[in-house]
């Protein structure tokens, strides 16, 4: 039996010192009462107490234990998530140091265990999921610096006609690194005299080997006279086959 406040109905220390133990009976505190293992009543009787001179005097663990149970299930909703798991783990270590509060006062008030065991289990299990998070941040860094940071190359624009609206440009990269590599070229289609791109478009080359030439080609829709064909940027592989621009 709870009232509003959270405590709960059972035995806690005689907050008038006479008895080890006073029974709450969830309103007020009761003249049951026992020492040594042995029960009582209380033939003095006790002034009725509410739940909240309760909860100050012994230390509901209500509060706590739900804030343990709230941020271990926010803990373990996030932690896998890269970069985020660091408000992850964060919250999973909150949610432990809450529930081990929480589940120590309970063993005195029976109060909000369940809730404090939850904190603790769930801000455990964000800690085992927090790896995960860990290994992702550190894969999406990696796909980031291949992208941005590609391998060296010489690109060349080997031809540019235009047929109708369709235009296409045709060239050819070159891998000058020392090792085999991916490439995204991102090719533009400008109005001829100018840099700005009336349209672009993306071509991917794999698996591009050392000191290899690969030809690509790009085709696409304009609505221009004349367009001028060029090369706007070169990177590495799409991280995880997304574009970034």
């Amino acid at each position: 039996m709870t009232n509003e406040t959270g405590a709960a109905a059972g035995w806690y220390a005689d907050p008038t010192g006479r008895y080890e133990h006073r029974y709450y009976n969830g309103r007020t505190w009761t003249a049951d009462v026992s020492s040594g293992g042995e029960r009582f009543v209380d033939q003095l009787g006790l002034a009725p107490t509410t739940a909240t001179n309760l909860a100050a005097q012994t230390g509901s663990p209500s509060g706590i234990g739900t804030a343990a149970m709230v941020l271990g299930i926010i803990a373990i909703t996030i932690s896998w998530m890269p970069f985020v798991v660091v408000l992850g783990l964060i919250a999973a270590l909150l949610a432990i140091v809450f529930g081990s509060i929480g589940l120590h006062r309970s063993a005195r008030t029976g109060s909000s265990r369940s809730a404090a065991v939850v904190g603790l289990a769930t801000g455990a299990s964000a800690l085992v999921a927090a790896v995960i998070g860990v290994l992702l941040s550190v894969a999406v860094l990696d796909a980031y610096d291949s992208y941005v940071h590609p391998q060296p190359n010489e690109t060349t624009v080997s031809d540019c006609a235009q047929a109708g609206s369709r235009a296409t440009m045709k060239g050819t990269l070159t891998n000058t690194g020392d090792r085999t590599a991916d490439y995204s070229v991102l090719v533009g289609f400008v109005r001829p005299g100018t840099d700005n791109a009336h349209r672009s478009t993306r071509i991917t080359l794999e698996q591009v080997e050392p000191g290899a030439t690969t030809d690509f080609e790009a085709q696409t829709q304009v609505d221009l006279d004349a367009v001028d064909c060029v090369i706007l940027e070169v990177n590495g592989p799409l991280p995880f086959g997304v574009a970034v621009d």
